[in-house]
């Protein structure tokens, strides 16, 4: 049960009383949310929803992942009980069914759900809620490619209804368009109870005794997660990386195991015995032998939850420690299993990926440990530092939600990196400015648009003279009209 507070902050009841004038007004209007975490977005959603409802309109609500469905539907249907559907792939086919005919006949008129359920057949929508909208969960890269942030947007233009775009750490390209009038920007900048951000500390694992350690925890982690445990309070540990170990090489030769289909690295996931890949599925058992010299004396590098997990147990034996990354998350019951037990305060450390770091309220937790903050920067995208700065922020907001003050202890092998360093201390307009100036200078968005045109075929060499016909006929095209100058071809690739 989630009670109606009984005071509101003052940011909280002018952003409130801002969102309910454009519902009133019945008209297209997006707003971005611009709200630090615990600053009491969710009852942002709640009062606006109540609003629109009250108008005899609907209410569209998304989020990134189940895992935030399913928080936000306790809210939710804690405040408007049985008028509430669900639409997402932890439901069973017969379950979606059930939930899309309640919503066409009328008897549900707030849709919570992931990124399909914009497609949700709602009518007389009063308010569409785009929670985490910096998340990339909202694009969908085969099938029916879309993003559903973005599509969000153009159902409520389509329709002349209110728009919130919520996030603790807005993507820049949103924040841009908040800055520039195309989405209007509310902000709210405390948390509730005037509770204080947590404490950061960044550990530099290049000078510190941890580089002579096998072990992944530095020795300050190691002491926090112990200090921690005894003072019966959780300790949440992440790591972006599911598996046990990122790859397997071979020895003999060098060569890393890879995908016979995507040629990606095959992740090592230890409590199956199995080479996976995070890609399409693909897999083999552990014992394979090497596909380039025949080798069988491989052997796992880097690592992932699965490895975090057992040095934890190992470190401290008496825990009770569970991993929530998507290998359990696939699980939707003993995913909801593992939420329940967090908040019940059964586990003592949590493991696990990004899941873990979006919008989750566990009030007992005081430590956030990240295991590795620098994995995400090796990526080859111009985001890489905005994704890494969003993680560390949000896993750093779940620390600290009750009564006393959270820590935070990053472990980087590259603490000067302004990533790093103005996540830690929570500094989003410092990030804004540096990424600005930056992607002004190389020519990526928001100062430009890119088109990505993907050319696929069951021939090598047939997809291969597409792609090469599309970009010359691309380059004749900016040479004939004089785009020379604005419009770039790269490619292919």
């Amino acid at each position: 049960h989630y009670p109606k507070p009984a005071e509101l902050s003052v940011e909280q009841k002018k952003v409130i009383k801002t969102v309910c004038q454009s519902i009133r007004s019945r008209s297209y209007e997006p707003f971005l949310l611009h709200g630090v975490t615990g600053s009491g977005k969710t009852e942002v959603y709640l009062q606006a929803a109540e609003e629109a409802l009250a108008g005899n309109r609907t209410v569209l609500v998304l989020v990134p992942e189940i895992a935030l469905a399913t928080q936000i539907e306790a809210h939710f249907i804690s405040r408007f009980k049985g008028n509430v559907a669900l639409l997402h792939s932890g439901l069973s086919a017969g379950e979606r069914f059930d939930e899309w005919w309640r919503i066409l006949k009328g008897e549900a008129a707030i849709v919570i759900g992931a990124r399909s359920a914009v497609f949700a057949p709602l009518g007389n929508i009063g308010l569409v809620v785009v929670d985490e909208e910096h998340d990339s969960s909202y694009k969908q890269d085969d099938g029916l490619r879309y993003n559903g942030r973005d599509l969000a947007l153009v159902r409520a233009r389509s329709v002349g209804c209110t728009v919130i775009l919520g996030s603790a750490t807005p993507s820049i390209v949103s924040h841009h368009h908040g800055r520039t009038s195309k989405y209007r920007l509310l902000s709210m900048t405390r948390r509730i109870g005037e509770r204080e951000l947590p404490e950061p500390s960044i550990v530099d694992l290049k000078t510190s005794p941890a580089a002579k350690l096998k072990g992944l925890f530095h020795p300050e982690l190691q002491r926090g997660l112990r200090d921690t445990f005894e003072d019966s309070s959780q300790s949440i540990l992440l790591l972006n990386r599911r598996g046990f170990a990122t790859s397997v090489i071979c020895r003999d030769c060098g060569a890393v195991v890879e995908c016979n289909h995507c040629k990606v690295n095959l992740n090592r996931h230890r409590q199956k015995n199995i080479l996976l890949c995070h890609y399409c599925g693909y897999s083999l058992t552990g014992s394979v032998t090497c596909q380039t010299c025949g080798s069988a004396n491989l052997h796992p590098i880097g690592f992932g939850t699965e490895r975090v997990e057992e040095e934890v147990r190992n470190l401290l034996p008496e825990a009770n420690i569970a991993r929530l990354d998507s290998d359990v998350a696939a699980d939707r019951k003993k995913f909801l299993k593992i939420l329940n037990a967090m908040r019940e305060k059964e586990i003592d450390i949590l493991v696990g990926t990004q899941i873990i770091a979006k919008g989750l309220h566990f009030p007992g937790v005081s430590l956030v440990g990240i295991v590795m903050a620098d994995s995400g920067l090796g990526f080859p995208d111009y985001r890489a530092a905005e994704k890494t700065y969003q993680l560390i922020t949000q896993v750093t907001g779940r620390a600290g939600r009750g009564e006393t003050r959270g820590k935070v202890i990053i472990q980087t092998l590259q603490p000067e990196l302004y990533a790093i360093s103005v996540a830690a201390v929570n500094e989003y307009e410092t990030l804004i400015e540096r990424e600005l100036a930056i992607r002004q200078e190389v020519g990526f968005p928001p100062d430009c648009r890119l088109v990505f045109i993907i050319v696929e075929d069951h021939e090598d060499q047939v997809a291969r003279t597409s792609s090469r016909e599309i970009v010359d006929m691309a380059r004749t095209w900016c040479r004939t009209h004089d785009h020379s100058q604005s419009l770039s071809v790269l490619g292919p690739a």
